[in-house]
């Protein structure tokens, strides 16, 4: 199978797992109807959609004429999972800033055409849009730079 037709398949997975991610946490909250939604509606209709798109994607990528699938590769998929949770972890001790920059430096090793001039760069455009956006925008009580003496 040809590179695009491998990732067209994993990508109709990945959709399909974050489809049944939002379907069961909507399961625990009220539905409602169209014209008056509960707080499960949107996961539950987002989760149904998604479902359908990756059930599209993963099928469209079977009906080539090389059905061969290439195998999924674990080391990208867990720097990625690596720096979600490093994210969560150092938000509250680092900052907003150098959280990011973290989380952008571990998952730039998903990749082995990453360079580290452009992961600079995306971490620094990433910390200043994040900045922009979330903290001067929205005005979230975000921890911008460590407090290390407080």
């Amino acid at each position: 199978m040809n590179v695009s037709r491998s990732k067209d398949f994993w990508a109709g997975i990945m959709f399909l797992g974050f489809a049944a991610v939002a379907v069961v946490a909507a399961r625990g909250y009220t539905l409602g109807s169209a014209g008056r939604m509960g707080p499960g509606y949107f996961p539950m209709v987002l989760g149904l959609l998604l479902g359908v798109l990756g059930l599209i994607i993963a099928a469209r990528s079977l009906l080539t004429a090389d059905n061969r699938i290439d195998g999924l590769k674990l080391q990208p998929l867990l720097f990625l999972v690596a720096g979600v949770c490093l994210f969560g972890l150092l938000i509250e001790r680092l900052g907003l800033v150098l959280t990011l920059i973290a989380v952008v430096a571990v998952a730039a090793f998903a990749s082995r055409e990453s360079r580290s001039v452009e992961v600079a760069a995306l971490a620094a455009v990433l910390a200043v849009f994040s900045l922009a956006i979330f903290v001067y925008v929205l005005r979230l009580p975000l921890l911008v730079w460590p407090n290390f003496f407080g």
